[in-house]
């Protein structure tokens, strides 16, 4: 890997869903916060449908319901999408804690003569042809 490649995937993987989080939450701050005190399952519903609401497959579909039983059933809709949304996420905060790590030791382990040195040995053994 070039450093431009571990720099694109450290962004990618690990920069991109901290700051997606940190907007959502900041962004959402006043809905789940009262008398200052943070209700975390409203962190996870409302942070989480963003992330979630795209992955839920079956959608209910309200048919022959009077309004109240219309916004209920897309409620019910979003909550869900929330509730997955909300797994995805802190899903996506692991994973870009261990490439946080991942890119540490990839750029402490970088050696641009020993990575071409790699590259020529995998050339050679794939085609039995040495560069010179």
């Amino acid at each position: 890997m070039t450093r431009k490649e571990i720099a694109k995937d450290f962004f990618k993987k690990t920069v991109l869903p901290v700051f997606i989080a940190w907007f959502l939450f900041s962004m959402f701050k006043n809905v789940f916060t009262k008398d200052s005190i943070t209700d975390y399952f409203m962190v996870w519903l409302v942070c989480g449908i963003p992330f979630g609401i795209w992955r839920l497959r079956l959608w209910i579909i309200p048919r022959g319901l009077d309004i109240g039983g219309t916004v209920g059933t897309w409620a019910f809709n979003f909550i869900i999408g929330g509730l997955i949304g909300g797994v995805v996420i802190v899903w996506r905060l692991v994973c870009a804690a261990w490439y946080l790590v991942l890119t540490v030791y990839r750029l402490l382990t970088y050696n641009s003569e020993s990575n071409r040195i790699a590259r020529e040995n995998v050339y050679s053994a794939i085609t039995g042809i040495k560069e010179e």
